[in-house]
């Protein structure tokens, strides 16, 4: 198995046509051809499925070309850190974190972002990905950082699963569960809901690929049976539908958008712990530490959901102590 059958793979599967992917590749359809043919015979899988009008994968070969995108990943990142860098002098910095859908989560990437602009060289990752995915990428090391939450529904599964993965999660804050709808929904206006009052609603989940249950959703509550369903892969869908449908989605009580979104308190004893899953033999770098206070600065704008002795909680009170100090330290010296 070669790293170059792989790409042939990836391109074939996204141009869903050997031709066209070979001329992407600028190789001959036939080189192309027999490439991939002799890696469904080294790995006993058939890939795609050949007509006359184009090619499409198989069941294995979405499975296997899954793997095939890390793998190529996973490659490229390595001869961009230890061939490309060294040929051009200083190296770039570089830091990544997977996530689930947390606005907060993105808002704390986008400062991180800015207070790093004056750096040279830069290459820096936020991946929003499966719950799963994010426990292969921290414990591969495609990001330094997860974010994702445990619920005492959950909890036993998922810290069985990093623990398998050699990995820790630490919590960040705890929150009830909200339920999220646009302003004009029927129930915008009530102060608490129960689970039968959403009965007549769509309910929006994220969707968690093939290796999804209840116990890596990344809403609560996701045992729980309802009738009227629907599964997206982005929140900019999600918003879509709560603005253009009477439908809701269940998340934690940080939420950093407008006044068009409401939250409204769901009566159930669930909690949501949202915390960063980390390597057991991390050794947390400048960057992650960063981007954890400033993360943290984040949540604690919502000081109403956010616990003292959180470590959001923490890490924003310890910022203000330094910028305190720096400010008295200004006037004593003037």
């Amino acid at each position: 198995m070669q790293l170059q059958q792989l790409r042939y793979v990836i391109a074939a599967a996204e141009a869903k046509s050997f031709r066209e992917a070979a001329q992407k590749l600028f190789v001959s359809q036939s080189s192309l051809s027999v490439a991939i043919k002799d890696l469904e015979q080294e790995t006993g899988t058939k890939i795609f499925n050949r007509t006359s009008h184009g090619t499409s994968l198989t069941n294995a070969g979405v499975e296997l070309v899954d793997y095939a995108r890390r793998v190529v990943e996973q490659a490229d990142l390595m001869e961009n850190h230890y061939l490309k860098g060294a040929k051009h002098g200083r190296k770039p910095t570089r830091f990544a974190v997977s996530s689930q859908h947390y606005s907060m989560v993105v808002q704390a990437f986008g400062d991180f972002i800015k207070a790093y602009q004056t750096e040279p060289k830069s290459q820096f990752s936020l991946h929003e990905t499966y719950t799963n995915q994010i426990i292969r990428d921290v414990s591969e090391g495609r990001s330094e950082l997860g974010f994702m939450y445990i619920s005492n529904y959950n909890d036993r599964v998922i810290l069985h699963a990093l623990d398998q993965a050699e990995l820790n999660f630490r919590s960040l804050f705890i929150s009830q569960p909200m339920v999220y709808v646009d302003a004009q929904h029927p129930l915008a206006q009530k102060s608490s809901v129960t689970l039968p009052d959403l009965e007549p609603f769509y309910r929006i989940e994220h969707e968690q690929g093939l290796e999804g249950s209840t116990y890596f959703a990344e809403e609560p509550l996701a045992s729980a049976v309802h009738n009227k369903n629907v599964w997206v892969s982005d929140n900019e869908t999600l918003l879509y539908l709560l603005h253009n449908h009477h439908a809701y989605t269940l998340a934690t009580g940080v939420y950093m958008g407008g006044d068009d979104i409401v939250s409204i308190p769901l009566e159930e004893s669930e909690v949501m712990n949202v915390g960063v899953v980390f390597r057991t033999d991390h050794s947390e770098s400048t960057l992650a530490h960063d981007f954890l206070t400033l993360l943290g600065r984040r949540v604690v704008v919502q000081d109403h959901q956010v616990e003292v002795g959180s470590y959001a909680y923490d890490c924003a009170r310890r910022e203000l102590l330094v910028s305190d100090s720096s400010k008295r330290e200004a006037r004593n010296h003037d």
